[in-house]
């Protein structure tokens, strides 16, 4: 019996995938390494030429920008952190003991402000010590910090020195976010003196 059933269409040949270019590549390794312009440029030339149709490779090139793009965006928060974030080194000017001033200052001390103690003066910054801890210690510290400002006074002192008011400049909470540490121990006088009350 014969067969009369039509013969089948012979097969298209299979077209060949074009190569893969060189650019997808690059843009995919330096997608990989953090080199996120290159990798951008990279792989913009390989989508432009995979495009064409002569070109292939656009997973890599995709995978490279996206890659490349990952790296920008972690780049900027970054950024971000750094800047909001405060310092812990004091940015504020920390007068050193045996500093003088004509009168106490509203927030904090200015580096212009200085006056040698043989001018007439009614401030003089006699101690400075670091606060520890990350923590604002707030209000309840106040008495802590005059009375370590005495302890200090006592032994900074002359044994005639005239009678003076103890204070403790303290951060305000502020201050503290903008990395201020440092408590200035201020001996303070209604009249202006000239000397330095140090003995």
């Amino acid at each position: 019996m014969t067969d009369n059933s039509p013969a089948s269409p012979p097969r298209t040949p299979k077209r060949p995938s074009p190569p893969t270019t060189g650019w997808a590549v690059a843009a995919l390794i330096f997608g990989i390494i953090g080199g996120a312009v290159i990798g951008i440029i990279c792989g913009l030339v390989a989508l432009s030429k995979i495009r064409s149709g002569r070109s292939g490779g656009r997973g890599l090139a995709v995978a490279g920008l996206t890659l490349s793009g990952l790296w920008i965006v972690i780049g900027i928060i970054a950024i971000v952190v750094v800047v909001a974030v405060p310092s812990d080194s004091e940015d504020h000017f920390v007068p050193a003991a045996g500093t003088c001033f004509a009168a106490e200052p509203d927030g904090n001390f200015e580096e212009s402000d200085v006056l040698p103690c043989d001018q007439p003066h009614k401030v003089e910054v006699f101690a400075v010590f670091t606060v520890a801890g990350d923590q604002y210690p707030g209000d309840p510290a106040a008495e802590k910090f005059v009375d370590r400002c005495n302890s200090a006074y006592a032994a900074y002192a002359a044994e005639d020195a005239p009678d003076m008011d103890i204070e403790a400049l303290r951060p305000t909470a502020q201050t503290w976010d903008e990395g201020v540490r440092t408590v200035k121990c201020l001996a303070v006088s209604t009249d202006s003196l000239t000397g330095s009350v140090k003995g």
